[in-house]
């Protein structure tokens, strides 16, 4: 990837994962006419949640490699449009269930615990690969994860009892010079890809696992919340979501849901 676009992305200020994604896209991209092959995607009616980032590496490599200027870019590139973002699926109860058991039943560290935790504090997967020790903090007796989230934007995730005590548990094996929270045997902080490699294994394994991946269980943790009755408010703070547009994709009823509705007349 392109020196001068590295640069540019890192004078932004767009954190690593970001910047990963960004080069992701257009390494997958693989033309010379990053216009033509973003005006295909958004003929195509690519989801939104698609073409928003693909927009946006065209943008930012053109400026920094074909020193495009960003007004011209405006009037050349194809407004970003798309596809309505699909409602988030979540893990039912009972598949809730099976899912724990499993992740639980895994030998290998750190993935287990990050399986684990997933569901019960909706992070997103780059950011507890992500955790440095420092970012866990005692309040009132309570640990909140705190760290810089997408965006730059502080995020707090107070841990329930039971993810409190699975990650004490897992520190204590946890090299004391080391600053990650999980650490591989190298050193490391382990990827995201060292986590998703578990979930295809689980979906694999479970037919009720089916489509298993880390974003379903970031859309547990958010469809648990709604169902003891947190607000919307508090459910975006939670999620770390800049737009409350993105939290309302989580409002809708599953068929568990609309079941219990009715047995309740």
């Amino acid at each position: 990837m392109s020196a001068a676009l590295t640069r540019r992305l890192k004078q932004r200020g767009l954190l690593p994962s970001t910047r990963n994604k960004y080069e992701e896209i257009l390494s997958a991209a693989n033309t010379n006419d990053l216009i033509g092959w973003l005006n295909r995607k958004v003929h195509a009616r690519t989801p939104l949640g698609t073409v928003l980032p693909a927009r946006a590496a065209v943008k930012h490599y053109l400026i920094s490699v074909h020193g495009y200027e960003e007004d011209e870019l405006d009037r050349l590139l194809p407004k970003a449009r798309g596809r309505s973002a699909a409602q988030r699926h979540a893990l039912s109860p009972r598949q809730l269930a099976v899912y724990m058991a499993a992740a639980d039943a895994l030998p290998h560290e750190p993935a287990r615990t990050i399986l684990l935790l997933l569901p019960k504090t909706g992070m997103r997967i780059s950011e507890i690969t992500g955790l440095r020790k420092e970012h866990i903090v005692v309040r009132d007796g309570r640990i909140i994860l705190e760290f810089r989230g997408k965006g730059d934007k502080l995020r707090q995730v107070p841990l329930p009892h039971a993810a409190a005590v699975t990650l004490d548990e897992h520190l204590r094996s946890v090299p004391h010079d080391s600053p990650w929270v999980f650490p591989t045997v190298r050193g490391a902080p382990i990827s995201p890809h060292g986590v998703r490699v578990y979930t295809r294994k689980l979906a694999q394994e479970f037919d009720a696992l089916d489509g298993l991946t880390p974003h379903v269980l970031r859309h547990t943790y958010a469809t648990s919340l709604l169902r003891t009755g947190v607000d919307i408010k508090r459910l975006q703070m939670l999620m770390g979501h800049a737009n409350i547009q993105t939290t309302q994709r989580y409002l809708h009823p599953s068929t568990e849901d609309l079941v219990d509705a009715v047995d309740r007349l």
